[in-house]
C-alpha cells in the first residue's frame, strides 16, 4: 500500500508539470551536439581530435606577430635598396623661374659726377628655364657600395625572419609533445587511482572484518587522496597545455573536454 501511494504522488507531480508547460505556452527543445566535439583524454586520442602537427606548425607561423613583423621589415629593407638604386636622380633636376613686377632704381649719373640721383621704374617679365647636373665625387664612388650594403639589410632580414620561423615551430612542437606526455600521464595515473580505489574498497572490508588496524586502513586512504590529486593535477596540466597550444596556432579546436 506504501508503494502504490509513492507511485500516485509521482503521478500527480508529473501532471502537474504537464499542466504548468501547457497553460504558459514552455517548449522544450533538445539541443544535439556534434558527437565528434567530445574529448575523454583516458580513452579518446587527442592526435585524432584536432589537427596534424605540420598544419598546426603552418597556421601558427601564419598568425605569429613576430613573424609578421620580420617579413615587413623584408619589405621596408627592399624598398630601400630600389630606393638607393634611384638616389643618383637627386643630383640631376630642372629648374624654372617666372617672375613679373615693377622695379624701382635709384641711379646716379657716373659721368658728369654730379652728385644727383635719379629714380627710375620698370616694369618687368622674366621667364627662365635651366638644367642642373651635380657630380659628388664620394656619391659616384661610393653608390654601388651603398647598394651592396642595402641587399644585405634585407637579407639579414630574411634570416632574422627564418630564425623566429624556427621559434616558432619549436614552440608548436614542444606543446604538441608536452601535451602527448600529459595524456600518457592522465591514462597511466588513472590506472593507479583505479589500483588504489580497489585496495580501499577491499581494505575497508578487512578492517570490518578485524583483520587490519585502523591505521593500515588510514594509510590506504591517504594514498588514495594522493593519487586523485596527482591524477587531478595531470588533467589540469594537459589542458593548459591544450589552451597554450590553441593561442600560439591561432584555431580554437572547440573541443568538449569530459575531465575539464
Amino acid at each position: 500500500m506504501f508503494i502504490i501511494n509513492i507511485i500516485i504522488k509521482m503521478l500527480k507531480e508529473k501532471i502537474v508539470i504537464l499542466f504548468v508547460l501547457l497553460v504558459f505556452g514552455v517548449s522544450v527543445s533538445y539541443c544535439q551536439v556534434d558527437s565528434s566535439l567530445f574529448f575523454d583524454p583516458i580513452t579518446d586520442d587527442i592526435q585524432n581530435k584536432i589537427l596534424p602537427l605540420e598544419a598546426l606548425i603552418d597556421s601558427a607561423i601564419a598568425n605569429d606577430p613576430r613573424v609578421k613583423l620580420e617579413a615587413f621589415q623584408v619589405e621596408y629593407n627592399k624598398y630601400n635598396v630600389i630606393s638607393a638604386r634611384r638616389d643618383w636622380t637627386k643630383n640631376f633636376g630642372f629648374q624654372a623661374n617666372a617672375d613679373y613686377g615693377n622695379w624701382y632704381y635709384s641711379d646716379r649719373d657716373e659721368l658728369t659726377r654730379i652728385d644727383r640721383f635719379y629714380l627710375t621704374e620698370s616694369r618687368r617679365s622674366t621667364f627662365a628655364v635651366g638644367v642642373y647636373l651635380k657630380f659628388p665625387i664620394y656619391y659616384i664612388i661610393d653608390r654601388k657600395n651603398d647598394i651592396h650594403k642595402k641587399k644585405k639589410l634585407v637579407e639579414i632580414a630574411m634570416m632574422y625572419r627564418e630564425e623566429k620561423v624556427r621559434e616558432v615551430r619549436q614552440e608548436v612542437v614542444e606543446l604538441y609533445n608536452r601535451m602527448l606526455e600529459q595524456q600518457a600521464m592522465i591514462r597511466i595515473s588513472n590506472e593507479y587511482q583505479q589500483y588504489s580505489l580497489v585496495d580501499i574498497s577491499m581494505a575497508e572490508l578487512e578492517f570490518l572484518n578485524g583483520e587490519i588496524p585502523a591505521s593500515e586502513l588510514t594509510r590506504l586512504k591517504d594514498f588514495q587522496t594522493q593519487r586523485a590529486l596527482y591524477f587531478a593535477e595531470q588533467v589540469w596540466r594537459f589542458n593548459r597545455f591544450l589552451e597554450s597550444l590553441e593561442e600560439v596556432v591561432g584555431i580554437r579546436f572547440n573541443l568538449i573536454n569530459k575531465l575539464k
